[in-house]
């Protein structure tokens, strides 16, 4: 009971799952609606909403008290500033290993190079609203005439030879967990979700009409909708059902199924988080400055991020985005297992 006393929570983002989670590990909750009163800052974490970097909040962090956002956390977060970011650190260190993460352009100001590369190549496209979530405004392009001269967003190249598992595309949600970029201290979760798209794939071609968003994008928010999606009723990590897989699971199939062996496997594992690896160390010195230009303790901010890896024929892993606020709800009994694990190690 003592302990507890000493174990506050401030919530300003008002999740139930986030709430029942920290309760399990032994925090008394409070909810803040007045960041005025005399116990607004009496906590010893904060879950929160990802604060603007001119936030006059930041500078009422006590030594001992963490927030769960870095400040600047849509570096990473943000479609546009992480393909700036990541083409920035290739500037830096050269290509040799860089190559994770598709050929894009921002829009509007990339326009024109997009322009004469799609003239140049055949091949199709994909655009992405800068800061969006949940696959929404996401659309193949295999016609010029689909991208706006002044929209903005980013516009990649599109994996148009994915790993396939029964005909169908899937990608995979890996959670990293920072607690400091000053050293970088980055933990990958062990475990993960695999999202299926519920409409098997078949490769498009320019000037083709078939870009059904359920053959071609794996978002949950997405398929959920489809006719064809399978929810899961169980838990069970290593079973391979439904449109939603746990990431153990995944590596049973490759080994099993495909006949690849346990050094293979652990591969194809290790080949992923040096993506993400790379993804954080690229984003160190923004994350740093801003840590500093607010004045806060190296231990005052950590961060569950999931990344978007999606595997190609090869087994090569590409970076498809970073989830500055992934959803940490429980949509079926698998989501809670897999999500309760990873925030009770976050907190060990």
């Amino acid at each position: 009971k003592g302990l507890q006393a000493m174990m506050r929570l401030k919530m300003t983002n008002n999740s139930s799952q986030v709430k029942r989670m920290h309760e399990t590990m032994g925090f008394e909750v409070s909810r803040v609606q007045n960041s005025k009163s005399k116990t607004a800052n009496h906590y010893n974490s904060w879950w929160a909403h990802p604060l603007g970097q001119n936030d006059k909040r930041w500078r009422s962090m006590l030594e001992h008290q963490r927030i769960n956002h870095f400040p600047g956390t849509f570096m990473l977060g943000r479609k546009d500033r992480l393909t700036r970011c990541l083409a920035r650190f290739r500037r830096r260190v050269g290509k040799v290993g860089m190559d994770f993460y598709p050929r894009s352009y921002i829009l509007p100001g990339g326009y024109g190079d997009f322009k004469a590369d799609f003239a140049a190549s055949k091949e199709i496209w994909i655009w992405k609203p800068q800061a969006s979530a949940r696959g929404i405004g996401i659309k193949v392009v295999t016609k010029m005439d689909q991208v706006s001269k002044t929209k903005p967003g980013i516009v990649q190249a599109y994996l148009s030879s994915p790993l396939l598992i029964d005909g169908y595309k899937f990608d995979i949600r890996v959670y990293a967990v920072a607690t400091s970029f000053n050293p970088l201290k980055l933990y990958i979760f062990s475990n993960g979700l695999v999202r299926f798209s519920t409409k098997r794939y078949c490769k498009v071609k320019r000037n083709s009409k078939d870009r059904s968003r359920f053959m071609h994008l794996t978002n949950y928010s997405v398929n959920k909708k489809s006719a064809d999606f399978e929810a899961r009723v169980d838990a069970d990590m290593e079973a391979c059902t439904g449109s939603k897989w746990s990431l153990l699971a995944l590596w049973k199939h490759l080994r099993e199924v495909r006949g690849m062996t346990t050094a293979e496997v652990d591969k194809v594992w290790s080949d992923m988080k040096e993506v993400v690896s790379k993804t954080f160390i690229s984003a160190e010195g923004h994350f740093n400055m801003q840590m500093g230009l607010l004045s806060l303790k190296r231990h005052n901010c950590f961060e569950i991020w999931g990344v978007d890896i999606l595997l190609d024929a090869k087994l090569k892993p590409w970076l498809v985005e970073v989830n500055t606020c992934p959803d940490l709800s429980a949509s079926s009994p698998l989501d809670r297992a897999i999500k309760g694990a990873l925030f009770s190690d976050t907190f060990s």
